[in-house]
């Protein structure tokens, strides 16, 4: 009887919990902060790695993530995911992605979004990240559209925080 439960239990088991409906996908994250490629690969039904390769105004980023992935009941092929990794940057100018830069000539003081010759400096950023999102996988047809916030904490060069959103389109393999 109890060789009967434990067959039967690990049918309901293997039936409940379904492998993911990809093993590798490569696309594109178009996103506030970073937009860039994205590969995401799975190393078991529901685990995956994926990593970014982020490009911003004046900087460059590379992102390794470690993600959960959970499936919805009854929506075959949506998908929500969390997780955590982190990231090395470069960028080139003060540390805020470029978007302002303050100098002062003269006497004055300057605000702009574009640097005066010789006004680049190239630095580096390491740090932490978070993400979660949803990841829907046509049936059928081998592409996968994802919607996700990834949270991020600079560590290097100081302690900064931000906040990125992206829709991601990835081919399957």
């Amino acid at each position: 009887m109890k060789k009967i439960m434990m067959i039967i239990a690990l049918v309901v088991l293997t039936t409940a919990i379904r492998a993911q409906d990809y093993k590798t996908g490569i696309g594109f994250r178009l996103a506030g902060l970073n937009s860039g490629i994205t590969v995401k690969h799975f190393t078991g039904s529901t685990t995956a790695l994926e990593g970014i390769l982020g490009f911003g105004r004046h900087a460059f980023t590379i992102t390794g993530l470690y993600e959960k992935h959970q499936t919805f009941p009854n929506a075959d092929g949506l998908k929500w995911f969390y997780g955590g990794g982190a990231h090395v940057g470069f960028f080139q100018g003060d540390y805020n992605y470029g978007y302002y830069y303050y100098y002062k000539n003269k006497g004055y003081k300057y605000y702009s979004t574009d640097y005066p010759d010789g006004a680049y400096s190239s630095n580096v950023f390491i740090g932490a990240d978070f993400i979660l999102g949803l990841e829907y996988k046509f049936k059928g047809a081998p592409i996968t559209i994802g919607l996700d916030v990834k949270p991020q904490v600079d560590f290097i060069p100081g302690f900064y925080g931000y906040f990125d959103g992206a829709l991601s389109f990835r081919f399957t393999l």
